[in-house]
């Protein structure tokens, strides 16, 4: 694990990842775990939204393309969990035509991330979102907003 991405000050950053790939998602929760984050994982959109509503994260990274509720569905409805509680919404996704994009974040999230995710660049998007949500986590350079 490398200092950039802050691991030392990453507790308290609550992540949930939200994919159909079951490999996927619990490799990036394995890593992000080992980082010092507090993560959860759901393989569908209905248990996302049932773990977020206990679990009350600070980020949630989600596919678009899930089994029952779509990411384009869950996104509204991790809002209305979230009330007005600060949530960042990160779609990580295969849909990757610029029309996809305007739909994802007209859906509600924040960011688009299309896959394959470059690890090394997600790791330091997670590092910011934690330094501008837990003051004094991460480093200062990853403080900067990403979008």
């Amino acid at each position: 694990m490398s200092p950039e991405h802050g691991e030392s000050g990453n507790q308290g950053f609550r992540i949930l990842l939200i994919d159909d790939n079951v490999d996927a998602n619990e490799s990036m929760g394995s890593l992000l775990t080992m980082l010092g984050y507090d993560v959860r994982m759901a393989n569908d959109g209905d248990t996302g939204l049932q773990i977020a509503i206990d679990f009350r994260p600070h980020l949630v990274l989600s596919d678009i393309g899930l089994p029952g509720m779509s990411g384009y569905q869950l996104a509204p409805a991790l809002r209305q969990a979230a009330g007005q509680r600060k949530l960042v919404l990160a779609a990580a996704t295969g849909y990757g035509f610029a029309s996809d994009a305007a739909r994802i974040i007209d859906a509600g999230f924040d960011f688009h991330f299309v896959k394959p995710l470059d690890a090394e660049a997600l790791l330091a998007f997670v590092a910011r979102q934690c330094a501008l949500a837990i003051p004094g986590a991460g480093t200062a350079a990853d403080a900067a907003p990403a979008r």
